[in-house]
């Protein structure tokens, strides 16, 4: 079955290539590539023709392409152009595959060809699936090898690092951390992230409204389309049925500035080590503030501006740790300079990014020892933060 449908897609790209080229040479100097990796070929897969009927809605124009790559579960990959109310299929070499989206080879080729066929002034990226902070991007259940295969952090890096993208944008769980944006911050010429440090809810995106914007101003900076990314999905979540969510985030995240901020922590933790068993009730009442419910207790993430906003209030006034942790309140306010939150989660303790913060030393060294490990493979953790948690718990944990 599977060769059938391979030969009808080659049939069908071969047939698609003359509407793509009248496509192409009717747009010229286009002003934004949306692209869209759609990972599928998991439990997700029931929800993929919602959002491709959004895209559909607004479709591509003369100034926005639109183009999602494709693979569904117990399906072949296809890439797509997306027109108002159709998708043309591009004669691309991956149609009609069976392909491990996990494989950072596959996402580098659906990049360049969008890239190379569809040149364009500004690039954002959606990425459609699970999402992790320590995993990566999006999983694979089904891959012709066999298993599953994520694709991580670092194999998305070592793709963009040759490419510049302005916006990526994670339809995706728990990828608002300040792990993660460090490593994206340090490697890739990239502006913008927008992602959630919690859970997003079934529904994700409302693709839809955000193009309609974007067609109704293609000028946009990716700075405004960022922010138009997090108000149509706060918009969304406000209305029935989806205010239900309890603790479905998004935020934007200026990879410009996370440096920075990374760099203000460093300088807080350093003030803390410094008179560590003067502060650790505090930091402990600190860290409780600023769990977030619903299972991140148990995943050991915890919101960071929350973590230290509560020590800047609790600190002494002439204290050098209530002066560096307002520092760093300073630059998160424009390291973060918009967070989306729903009915429910405004109940909460959100400030829009993430941190892993355990609740026990044990926690990292047995309980969950290989998520650790891989942890340990991101550069933040080594900005002075597992120094200050082996302070803080009086442990080695490396």
């Amino acid at each position: 079955m599977k060769s059938m449908c391979a030969v009808l897609a080659l049939v069908f790209a071969l047939s698609a290539v003359g509407n793509a080229t009248i496509a192409e040479d009717d747009q010229g100097d286009d002003y934004w590539n949306i692209l869209v990796y759609l990972q599928a070929d998991n439990n997700l897969n029931e929800l993929t023709q919602t959002d491709l009927d959004e895209f559909m809605a607004v479709g591509s124009s003369d100034k926005v392409n639109v183009i999602v790559f494709m693979d569904k579960l117990d399906d072949v990959a296809y890439l797509y152009y997306i027109e108002p109310g159709s998708m043309t299929l591009l004669p691309y070499e991956h149609n009609g595959e069976e392909v491990n989206t996990g494989d950072p080879g596959v996402f580098e080729d659906f990049v360049t060809y969008a890239e190379d066929e569809y040149p364009a002034d500004h690039t954002l990226i959606f990425f459609w699936d699970h999402g992790s902070p320590t995993a990566g991007v999006g999983v694979d259940d089904t891959t012709p090898e066999g298993g599953s295969d994520w694709l991580t952090h670092h194999e998305l890096i070592d793709v963009l690092k040759d490419h510049t993208v302005d916006v990526l944008a994670m339809d995706e769980c728990s990828i608002g951390q300040i792990e993660v944006a460090y490593e994206y911050a340090k490697n890739l010429d990239t502006q913008y992230l927008v992602a959630s440090e919690s859970y997003i809810g079934y529904r994700g995106f409302p693709y839809d409204k955000i193009l309609e914007r974007l067609m109704d101003d293609p000028d946009m900076s990716p700075l405004d389309l960022s922010l138009v990314c997090v108000q149509e999905f706060q918009e969304l979540f406000m209305q029935s049925p989806y205010e239900v969510e309890m603790l479905t985030t998004q935020s934007v995240i200026d990879l410009g500035e996370v440096e920075a901020l990374a760099s203000e922590f460093g300088d807080l933790l350093e003030a803390l080590e410094a008179d560590i068993d003067s502060y650790r009730d505090m930091v402990k009442s600190a860290r409780a503030s600023a769990v977030i419910p619903w299972g991140s207790q148990s995943a050991g993430r915890i919101d960071l501006p929350s973590l230290v906003q509560a020590i800047a209030d609790t600190a002494p006034a002439s204290s050098d740790v209530r002066s560096e942790a307002l520092e760093f309140m300073d630059v998160y306010s424009r390291a973060v300079p918009e967070m989306g939150l729903t009915m429910k989660s405004e109940n909460f303790n959100y400030l829009g990014l993430g941190i892993l913060f355990p609740q026990s030393a044990n926690f990292l060294t047995v309980a969950c020892a290989g998520m650790f490990e891989s942890y340990t493979t991101f550069d933040f953790p080594d900005n002075g933060w597992l120094q200050f948690l082996e302070v803080y718990y009086d442990v080695d944990l490396i």
